[in-house]
């Protein structure tokens, strides 16, 4: 690259730096203000104007004033890339100093921002079966237990014992291996345990009203042993158990050189997708020249006219 190529890029890209940074500054002072506006949507569209424009002046002026209008698609793509470059360079040093003396708590901030939009992403997932037979194993795991520390006299153990072994064999059914549609909202992670909780109830309530006569006094005791149990069964949170297993992926960051690197990186990604577009908006395979053949043709004078003015000569 020749050193007024050079030059030129480094001007755009300094721009956009100095562009993107103005826009974040300015965002984050919006920000702050109680304003009840969705500042975050007008930075977006104010960033991708500068991208465009930045980008469009360096390529379209290396075209015209160093390669006499000509230019094709892989070099002004390269020329968008060294200003996008050059503009990361300069968003990083911004941030270093945004997060460093303006906002002290930023990177705190976006970490827990990264959190909790990872667990917003997996409210709306489905749990899956694995997740649903654990699931049902722990709560069969937790009533038994609390079954155990009940006192029962010896004539209603026996019933009682029987009816939960149904209870939790009909729950196992309804929950794991009845179908169910893939969307089901009952089955989200975010809603699962509201669905669990009343699949139990409900059966227990059938298991009462089937019940023989004989037995009923007995079985009454079974809403008082779910009743115990329903803290810990509460407990047994899928969304929670999933999320714990993915959080040590969740980006996170220690430092405000560290933010500053990983949170520019949207420039890079921003830059290369806006930077194909206006590279083949520009890219120019020919020297634009105007044609003589465009031109109009000087009227030629007629034999009539000609011989009218040779008379007028004489």
């Amino acid at each position: 690259m020749s050193g007024k190529k050079l030059f030129i890029t480094i001007k755009w890209g300094a721009l956009l730096g100095a562009g993107l940074s103005l826009i974040k500054l300015v965002s984050y002072y919006a920000s702050t203000l109680d304003a009840g506006y969705p500042f975050g949507a007008i930075s977006d569209l104010l960033m991708v104007a500068a991208f465009v424009g930045a980008i469009y002046m360096a390529i379209k002026e290396i075209r015209d004033k160093v390669q006499d209008g000509v230019i094709r698609f892989a070099p002004a793509f390269g020329h968008g890339i060294v200003v996008v470059v050059f503009a990361y360079l300069v968003m990083i040093a911004y941030l270093l100093c945004h997060y460093t003396f303006i906002e002290t708590d930023g990177v705190e901030k976006n970490n827990q921002r990264n959190i909790q939009l990872a667990y917003e992403r997996l409210e709306k997932d489905t749990i899956t079966r694995s997740e649903l037979i654990k699931y049902c194993e722990d709560v069969k795991t937790i009533i038994k237990a609390e079954r155990a520390q009940m006192t029962i006299d010896s004539v209603c153990a026996a019933p009682l014992d029987s009816a939960l072994d149904i209870l939790l064999i009909a729950y196992e059914r309804q929950l794991v291996d009845k179908p169910h549609a893939s969307d089901d909202p009952a089955f989200q992670l975010d809603s699962f345990n509201v669905h669990a909780n009343t699949l139990l109830y409900q059966c227990t309530e059938a298991i009462l009203t089937n019940a023989n006569e004989t037995n009923k006094e007995c079985l009454a005791q079974l809403p008082l042993l779910l009743e115990n149990s329903g803290q810990t069964i509460n407990g047994l949170n899928p969304l929670v158990a999933r999320f714990e297993a993915i959080k040590p992926t969740i980006p996170q960051s220690d430092s405000p050189v560290m933010a500053a690197f990983a949170y520019s990186l949207s420039i890079l990604l921003y830059g290369l997708l806006l930077n194909i577009f206006v590279a083949l908006f520009l890219y120019r395979n020919e020297k634009r020249k105007c044609s003589l053949e465009d031109e109009e043709p000087e009227e030629q004078p007629s034999e009539t006219n000609q011989e009218e003015t040779n008379n007028e000569t004489k």
